[in-house]
């Protein structure tokens, strides 16, 4: 991960940041169980075109193997990324918009981005998170991102994984869903999910003073 400093509130996870914001191990390095089908599930997402990964993406899962990472992600109501390309960079730059307890904390950082790995630190007034992950084929018009994390605070230093499934709307299938867990089951996650949801997503602030004075009003009726 490349360090940063901002002044900005940010959550304890950069996508939840999505957010899906990142760094990835190899598929090897996250304990991947060895049940027949798991080859298939854990297949990493080969893009030549980045274009899918773009745009805004609402968190509708995520579980951690460590019980104080799982338990601030359970302190999230609704979560958004946003995923756009750095022109004449391979890297991207990550936005988010987290509700914690009423709040919405709302970030934005670059990240670095090679194939399907990227690494993303941030430094803050009392602690550094570290995330190094991947991207995993998934449900059409979703994202699964798993990681590797280091948060480093002045009590010490706690490393874990986590993993997040982001999609478009908000939304998933049963069917999906239960695909969903085989993966984190493969990955010998816990079978214990916090689930996020679309309704009371925190304002995209840049997205809203981007918007035609026209479409702006609109929106307020």
């Amino acid at each position: 991960m490349v360090a940063a400093e901002h002044s900005v509130r940010m959550s304890f996870f950069p996508t939840m940041a999505v957010h899906l914001i990142f760094g990835l191990l190899a598929l090897s390095c996250l304990g991947a169980a060895s049940e027949p089908d798991c080859k298939e599930l854990l297949k990493p997402l080969v893009l030549d075109d980045r274009s899918p990964l773009y745009g805004k993406w609402i968190f509708y899962a995520g579980t951690s193997d460590v019980e104080d990472f799982l338990k601030f992600l359970k302190t999230i109501k609704t979560s958004w990324i946003d995923i756009a390309p750095i022109a004449d960079s391979g890297n991207i730059t990550l936005r988010w918009g987290d509700r914690i307890n009423e709040n919405c904390v709302l970030g934005c950082i670059n990240s670095t981005y090679a194939d399907n790995s990227s690494e993303v630190s941030f430094k803050f007034n009392f602690y550094t998170s570290w995330h190094d992950g991947k991207y995993i084929e998934t449900c059409p018009d979703c994202i699964l991102w798993a990681d590797s994390a280091e948060i480093s605070t002045s009590e010490g230093t706690k490393q874990g994984r986590n993993l997040f499934l982001y999609t478009r709307t908000g939304n998933l299938d049963d069917s999906q869903l239960e695909v969903f867990k085989k993966q984190a089951a493969c990955l010998n996650f816990p079978q214990v999910f916090h689930f996020g949801g679309n309704k009371d997503l925190c304002p995209d602030e840049q997205h809203e003073a981007t918007l035609p004075p026209t479409e702006t009003s609109s929106r307020g009726q």
